[in-house]
């Protein structure tokens, strides 16, 4: 086969496997999905063929440089809520897609297909596994409004009560109580529709608001 459409199906390759990874973080509804993945993977696959076309170039030197201009991208994914830290797993996916764009570039092809179907199987099949048997894992974010003549201290008694079984992490008030914040790790899988709903039934509860 020709060099030129030897370069052309790497780079192909590069973005399909891109693709592949950036499609599970599509259907999570991650800040970057599949459009993003591709370009990452494509974009590594091209600087490692631009780099080792030159006669004397270190391919360990370019990867080093790949992976600093990956660690702005994944910083960018990364969100902070309050003490919850979001989009981890988003940039360590973007990093591991620029290590597969690599790979192809360096005509590692077993590497890059294994790592793929590796990646695949840690974002979709352990996310399963963590879901399912590891629920106990898991810290809950409560956020209540509360009506302007609501007393504080009653409301929160009775939200502990709620979460009995849980573990309390951290409690907090908004300006003038009309807020309450607080940060729990259930024992049990809790079901957060139940969960709201008993928090709203509460007397002073205006707005209730749960995230995971």
């Amino acid at each position: 086969m020709d060099v030129q459409w030897v370069v052309f199906v790497q780079i192909a390759v590069a973005g399909a496997l891109g693709a592949a990874v950036g499609l599970e973080r599509e259907l999570n509804a991650q800040p970057a999905g599949l459009r993003t993945h591709m370009l990452v993977s494509t974009g590594a696959a091209l600087f490692t063929l631009s780099g080792v076309g030159f006669s004397g170039s270190d391919p360990t030197r370019i990867a080093a440089q790949v992976v600093t201009g990956i660690g702005f991208l994944g910083a960018g994914a990364i969100l902070r809520e309050g003490p919850t830290v979001r989009g981890l797993t988003t940039a360590a996916s973007l990093w591991v897609t620029a290590a597969i764009g690599l790979a192809v570039g360096l005509e590692r092809w077993s590497a890059a297909l294994f790592t793929t179907f590796l990646g695949l199987l840690t974002l979709a099949a352990v996310k399963f596994v963590e879901r399912e048997i590891l629920p106990r894992r898991r810290v809950l974010e409560i956020v209540l409004t509360l009506e302007p003549h609501a007393a504080l201290d009653n409301v929160e008694r009775q939200v502990r009560t709620i979460l009995r079984r849980s573990r309390v992490i951290k409690v907090s008030y908004g300006a003038e109580g009309q807020s309450l914040a607080m940060t729990a790790q259930p024992e049990d899988a809790t079901q957060i529709a139940s969960l709201g709903q008993l928090l709203l039934a509460l007397p002073g509860v205006h707005g209730v608001e749960i995230t995971r």
